[in-house]
């Protein structure tokens, strides 16, 4: 169900520190041209963007002291996410990407990249799916593609990915209703992990696995489980090949980077809901800690 809302005055004054957080990512291309995106610090070493690169593109970005340039950045192609890691520690402020989904009619907060520098506009959430991401409803502005997308409370919520359509609430064309991809748990995990910096390539669960979204309340949504390792730690568990694996601790869950993070940072043992041949049943799968 689709709930629509007016948007909110811009005159009402954005949260002081959430600016503090949003960094503008320079990216010098091959040709000799300039482009820029918008970059969120969420450690003090590490902030995340999504944004277009080239191997021979040069790509720094604004800090609190300075232009920095990136040591390493890790891409995420499922997610189409970039985090840019640093050495020494340049960011003064940052915030960590919130597991929050906004509920409908929610006042959200984009902060963007525009030519004179940063943008920022507030809408309302306006429609949700079933794998977390959601719509937001705000006025057509240049520079909110790959904005950063905060609650009014500050909460680090996503980024914008997309525009789907044009918005009802503007009868003239001047707004647009957007799409934010990878708050919550399609990448909350995957952020994290990366931060942490540490090898999990030794450990090995034992399936291959898929995300599988349903948008009608016929079909279940959730990770579906393609193939499993024989003997493995997930076949020794219960799992088996067409498993879709729905919850995991009484929360649902549609993405397979999502089960790949609870079992590395979590230290108990998980509940999970799996549907097989129409039947739910419940499986308890240890973590890897």
């Amino acid at each position: 169900m689709i709930l629509l809302l007016l948007i909110t005055s811009l005159a009402s004054a954005v949260p002081a520190d959430i600016t503090d957080y949003v960094h503008t990512v320079r990216v010098g291309t091959t040709p000799g041209g300039i482009e820029l995106c918008t970059a969120v610090s969420i450690s003090p070493r590490h902030a995340v963007a999504l944004c277009l690169f080239s191997p021979g593109d040069s790509v720094s970005v604004e800090t609190s002291s300075g232009i920095g340039f990136p040591d390493s950045m890790v891409i995420s192609p499922d997610l189409g996410l970039v985090m840019m890691s640093f050495d020494d520690q340049v960011f003064d402020d940052f915030q960590e990407p919130s597991s929050t989904i906004p509920d409908i009619g929610e006042e959200i907060i984009i902060v963007g990249q525009g030519l004179g520098g940063m943008i920022e506009v507030r809408g309302r959430a306006i429609e949700r799916y079933p794998d977390g991401s959601f719509l937001v409803s705000a006025e057509l502005r240049d520079g909110l593609m790959g904005a950063a997308v905060f609650n009014g409370s500050g909460a680090f919520l996503g980024m914008i990915t997309g525009i789907i359509r044009p918005s009802q609430q503007f009868p003239e064309d001047n707004g647009r209703d957007y799409l934010v991809l990878y708050p919550g748990q399609i990448w909350y995990m995957w952020a994290r992990l990366v931060v942490l910096e540490r090898d999990f390539s030794e450990y090995s669960f034992g399936v291959t696995a898929l995300s599988n979204i349903s948008l009608t309340t016929s079909r279940s949504s959730g990770i579906q489980i393609i193939s499993v390792i024989t003997g493995s730690m997930a076949w020794n568990c219960g799992l088996r090949p067409g498993d879709l694996i729905t919850h995991i601790d009484d929360t649902p869950v549609y993405h397979p980077e999502t089960l790949r993070g609870l079992l590395v940072l979590s230290e108990d043992t998980l509940n999970v809901l799996v549907e097989r041949n129409n039947y739910l049943r419940e499986l308890l799968i240890p973590p890897f800690q």
